[in-house]
């Protein structure tokens, strides 16, 4: 990309973070990844930012989907036959749409090849309000029962109650004031994606 003179857009997450900070993280916040994974995609930022291209990172986090292996698809999988799911209520951050992140990094991509120097950099890009896991999966069941679909109770539990070979970050919230003020691009409230996605798949 360096050589040709192509813009090159590359999709990071905040596990660069290791999630002790009580606010939402900026871009020029100090990472420190806990995680084999957050480790290796800080190094990658770092590769790609010296590379000599023209570079957009766009962190994001909680990334679900109609499709794919996700939590959404996950928490309708568990309640086709379980009564209740336990769910961790004690990590913060902003479930993602995929087909949101989509949009934003063809606007970043049309910005770019443009020559818009603005479109460069680094940039966070999540769901807009702060939710729990908990939080999730019940707008999750919400959205379901509403279709008429089995749903399950959410039995919040902590972190501690759910060990991980990962360590997960406590707070995951990204702050996208500059992602808005800069491109114009305005992140979706995170319940209003998760009932687009629930709605998608369920038809």
């Amino acid at each position: 990309c360096a050589k040709l003179g192509a813009p090159f857009i590359h999709i990071s997450t905040d596990y660069v973070f290791d999630g002790m900070k009580p606010v939402p993280y900026l871009e020029t916040d100090q990472r420190n990844p806990t995680s084999v994974y957050g480790r290796s995609k800080a190094e990658g930022e770092d590769e790609i930012l010296a590379s000599g291209a023209d570079v957009s990172i766009i962190r994001t986090s909680w990334v679900y989907a109609a499709h794919g292996a996700n939590f959404l698809r996950t928490m309708l999988r568990l309640a086709e036959s379980n009564d209740e799911v336990r769910v961790v209520a004690d990590q913060i951050g902003g479930p993602t749409w995929a087909k949101d992140i989509a949009r934003t990094v063809l606007d970043v991509a049309v910005r770019a090849e443009s020559g818009d120097r603005k479109a460069l950099g680094v940039f966070h890009y999540s769901g807009t309000g702060d939710a729990s896991w908990a939080d999730f999966a019940e707008a999750i069941f919400a959205a379901a029962s509403r279709a008429g679909v089995r749903t399950a109770r959410v039995k919040r539990i902590t972190t501690a109650e759910f060990p991980t070979t990962a360590r997960r970050p406590a707070n995951s919230r990204l702050d996208t004031t500059k992602i808005e003020q800069l491109l114009g691009v305005i992140p979706r409230d995170w319940r209003e994606g998760c009932e687009l996605c629930v709605d998608e798949l369920l038809g």
